[in-house]
């Protein structure tokens, strides 16, 4: 049951429900086309998975990397990328909308930097995941938010924000980017980086004597939600939170609104769905993975399974990927250290010194690989063991002060609450912390003196790690022979325990290229549109490149708001 309301005083041009990336994106652009939005999302916090990431954009044939194509042309550059996502994706490929996502993912940034205080820089070392493949590239792809500085912001806007994840902050809510990391990491050796983390930290700490409950410079995926957020509200849009869909409503076979929290809202045009898809109930994820999956992403049963929100719209789920989620390594921190929760251990298992043994004590494959990879290799090794599967990230103490390992810091970091906590185990011989993983000491210690062997060479003759450019880019640039290559030899040790984890599914709506809804038949289900993780993905549960699944989410929810307008216009034409 809900409550019926007068549907003049409920209706709006456009729903958008969700207010991560894609939605924020639809709901400005809509705003910008003319529209009038209601943009309703179930948290109390703005920003979905989105502010949680990274923020990275993958956007070939930028202005920014125009300059540095050489001779390729715009259509040369853009049958490039087009082949690599295809020779990415295998038999999961849907063409049309990827080659819609190329045409668009540009004018999408221009209109979100124009309509707002958002800006992006070209990653000039970022690399396309799999550098073996054709047409792959380094640095001329991935673009991420410039930080921004929110002081000006409405703080009741300001607080609705969702915070970052604890990987992307210091000292109690300091947002840090990830061009900032390496100045973190150098600081102790280098002066320049010394003094660029002082002025950070300054300002951190003015903002927190001036009242603000973390820093105002936001970063990251964070950048993209506040000035989306500001930028809607400066439009005349509003989001309404903690406003939970449950249901849609159809009339006359079309999508019209949606019951949220019990009440009805309409929307002339339909509605666009960017709720997440999977990723925001529990139980979903347990049934697409078989297993559990630990996520950085808050779950919740109190959000109906994205099935059942479409019911009896036609809509259809699309299974066919080859992956469910897009899987990271995780370690779990417990509450009674600061930085706790389910923690996705993306770059540290690439760095010189740092190893993954199994609950058997040997490595199982390449550590450096890309995250998304690295994840179904643990499964398929360890998925009959009594615990689940699982594994050990293991290094030394000069590995350890030097990058440091997960939510741990490098060098002045304190080691001393994660130990006391027992999620970072530490002992003084190879032998004693195989004890403490539970794992056995000769098979472990044999693991580390034939990995220390080669690694002294530069070499990784069992899985080939370092080879690639993607391994050594996540290694460190002054280590030699091999930026991704380093012994285990100075102790004391230390290691922490990884789980399978994700951060998204890959089972969502089918959608076309203008990012309606569609049936199993491919028929458009009139009203309704989907982005962001609420539809499936264009490469099929394969993941190419950083930046990848925020640059679709953006950029469908642009499409979507898009071919909302376009279809006010087509109407008016018709009508004269």
């Amino acid at each position: 049951m809900y409550v019926m309301a007068n549907k003049s005083e409920t209706q709006s041009d456009i729903i958008v429900i969700g207010s991560g990336g894609a939605g924020l994106t639809a709901a400005l652009t809509a705003l910008k086309s003319g529209l009038n939005v209601q943009l309703i999302e179930a948290s109390t916090l703005i920003g979905g998975a989105t502010a949680l990431s990274e923020g990275m954009i993958w956007a070939p044939n930028s202005p920014a990397a125009r300059g540095l194509l050489g001779v390729l042309t715009v259509s040369e550059e853009r049958e490039a990328a087009l082949s690599y996502l295809r020779a990415t994706s295998g038999n999961y490929f849907d063409e049309s909308r990827a080659g819609a996502y190329l045409d668009y993912v540009n004018p999408m940034l221009d209109m979100l930097q124009d309509a707002s205080e958002l800006s992006f820089t070209l990653n000039r070392s970022s690399r396309d995941y799999y550098p073996e493949k054709p047409n792959a590239t380094l640095g001329l792809r991935a673009h991420n938010p410039k930080p921004i500085s929110a002081r000006k912001m409405d703080r009741e806007l300001f607080a609705r924000l969702r915070p970052p994840l604890g990987t992307m902050q210091l000292f109690s809510g300091m947002s840090v980017a990830s061009a900032d990391l390496n100045h973190f990491i150098q600081a102790i050796h280098n002066p320049r980086s010394a003094l660029y983390v002082a002025r950070l930290i300054a300002a951190h700490l003015r903002d927190r004597l001036a009242g603000w409950p973390r820093g105002t410079r936001l970063a990251n995926g964070g950048a993209i939600v506040a000035c989306l957020a500001q930028a809607i509200r400066a439009s005349g849009g509003d989001i309404l939170t903690a406003t939970a869909a449950q249901k849609l409503i159809l009339e006359n076979g079309r999508v019209s609104g949606v019951v949220a929290n019990g009440r009805a809202y309409y929307a002339r045009l339909g509605v666009i769905l960017t709720t997440g898809g999977l990723s925001s109930h529990a139980g979903a994820r347990t049934s697409l993975t078989g297993q559990q999956s630990h996520i950085p992403i808050p779950a919740t049963e109190q959000v109906p399974h994205l099935t059942e929100l479409v019911e009896g719209t036609g809509a259809a789920l699309d299974t066919s990927v080859a992956q469910p989620v897009l899987w990271a390594p995780t370690s779990l921190v417990p509450n009674s250290v600061g930085r706790s929760g389910a923690w996705p251990h993306f770059g540290d298992r690439a760095k010189p010194g740092v190893i993954c043994v199994g609950p058997d004590g040997r490595r199982f494959t390449n550590e450096a690989q890309v995250y998304h990879d690295f994840v179904p290799a643990m499964i398929e090794a360890y998925s009959k063991h009594p615990e689940g599967a699982h594994c050990w990230v293991v290094t030394d103490h000069r590995a350890i002060r030097r990058y440091g390992l997960g939510p741990v810091g490098p060098f002045p970091v304190r080691l001393s609450p994660y130990i006391r906590a027992e999620y970072l185990l530490r002992d003084r011989s190879l032998t004693g912390l195989a004890r403490q993983m539970g794992v056995a000491p000769d098979a472990f210690e044999d693991s580390v003196r034939t990995f220390n062997t080669a690694a002294r060479r530069g070499e990784d003759p069992q899985f080939g790690r370092g080879q690639s450019v993607y391994d050594q880019g996540n290694g460190d640039p002054e280590h030699a022979p091999n930026a991704s290559l380093g012994a285990l030899d100075v102790g004391p040790f230390y290691a922490i325990r990884l789980w399978p984890g994700d951060i998204g599914t890959f089972v969502g709506l089918k959608t076309n290229a203008q990012a309606r809804v569609i049936t199993e038949e491919g028929l458009e289900v009139p009203g309704l549109w989907a982005a962001g993780n609420a539809a499936s993905p264009m490469t099929g549960g394969t993941y190419a490149a950083a930046g990848l699944t925020i640059g679709a989410a953006l950029t469908f929810g642009y499409l979507a708001a898009k071919d909302a307008a376009q279809s006010v216009a087509q109407a008016a034409r018709a009508a004269e």
